[in-house]
C-alpha cells in the first residue's frame, strides 16, 4: 500500500519513486490527475538529471478539447514494491499520476486538508500495458 495525503490546495498527493538508466533514483511528490490518460508527468529538470531516454512525441487531448504535443520518456517507477517501465510526459508543472498508471488500483481518500489518501492494488485487475 502507498500512502499520501490532500494539502491544504485540496491536491491528492502520493510520493513516487522514479528510476534512471544509470540507477539514479528519485523519490518526489506527485499529484493524482485523475482527468490525465498517461503514466505519469515529470519536469525537464528531472528527466535531464535522471539521463531519460527520449522515447518520441504523444498527442493528448487537453481539459479545454485542444491538442497538444509532450515529449515522452521512459522511467522506471516503483509501483506495488516492484520496478515498473512506463512512459513519463516531459510537463512544466508538478509531478502528476495519471490514469494509466492507477489502473488496476484502488484509492481511498478523505477529501479534508491533510485528510489521509492510500492506494493500493485491486488484485482481481489484469495491469495496463507499459514499455
Amino acid at each position: 500500500m502507498m500512502t499520501g495525503a490532500v494539502t491544504s490546495r485540496l491536491e491528492a498527493v502520493l510520493n513516487v519513486h522514479v528510476l534512471g538508466p544509470d540507477g539514479r533514483s528519485e523519490t518526489l511528490p506527485a499529484v493524482i490527475d485523475t482527468g490525465f490518460s498517461g503514466f505519469i508527468t515529470l519536469p525537464p529538470e528531472l528527466i535531464a538529471q535522471m539521463g531519460l531516454t527520449f522515447a518520441g512525441p504523444d498527442r493528448f487531448v487537453l481539459a479545454d478539447g485542444n491538442e497538444a504535443l509532450f515529449r515522452a520518456f521512459g522511467v522506471t517507477v516503483v509501483w506495488n514494491g516492484q520496478p515498473r517501465r512506463v512512459l513519463a510526459h516531459e510537463a512544466n508543472t508538478d509531478a502528476l499520476i495519471g490514469m494509466a498508471l492507477l489502473h488496476g488500483s484502488r484509492l481511498t481518500m478523505d477529501i479534508v486538508e491533510n485528510g489521509p489518501l492510500r492506494r493500493s492494488p485491486v488484485n482481481d485487475c489484469p495491469r495496463s500495458s507499459h514499455l
